[in-house]
């Protein structure tokens, strides 16, 4: 009879620890330059690949970042409208950039001669839940993709 009382409890106790999830760590995330394509109409466009470095997803916000092309000037990248992320996942967002003309001279002079470029991202973005704001640094190098006229990847 104890026997038996002894193993309901340690299997109920078993079951309890069982039942309880882990909790959720958040770790700041990161953001790089996935792709740089030029537009038909001689615009560019970002996409950004935000990272999420935390156990559990996080819905992000108000991304604000600026990037500096080579030693050029710096740029605007900035969208409110960001995916819920899973954790340990990243996901691609596409962020218009408005390139000033000396910029966009020399990705499209880079372009022409298959060479690569090299870029400096800095910022922020805010998550939801919990509400943190995230400063973002990156330095990165993107390449032109063969058979892609007007994409550096």
């Amino acid at each position: 009879m104890r026997y038996r009382r002894f193993l309901t409890v340690s299997l109920l106790g078993l079951l309890a620890a069982c039942a309880s999830t882990p909790a959720v760590r958040h770790y700041p995330p990161q953001a790089s330059l996935q792709q740089l394509q030029r537009l038909p109409d001689g615009s560019w466009q970002a996409q950004v690949r935000l990272q999420n470095f935390s156990t559990g997803p996080v819905a992000f916000r108000d991304l604000a970042l600026k990037v500096r092309i080579l030693d050029g000037e710096w740029s605007q990248l900035t969208t409110a409208e960001l995916p819920k992320i899973g954790a340990n996942a990243a996901e691609v967002v596409d962020v218009p950039a408005a390139f000033t003309a000396a910029t966009r001279a020399e990705l499209d002079n880079r372009l022409d001669k298959s060479q690569p470029l090299r870029y400096r991202l800095e910022g922020s973005v805010r998550s939801v839940d919990p509400n943190r704001r995230y400063e973002l640094q990156y330095d990165g190098r993107l390449n032109p993709a063969p058979g892609l006229d007007g994409v550096y990847r």
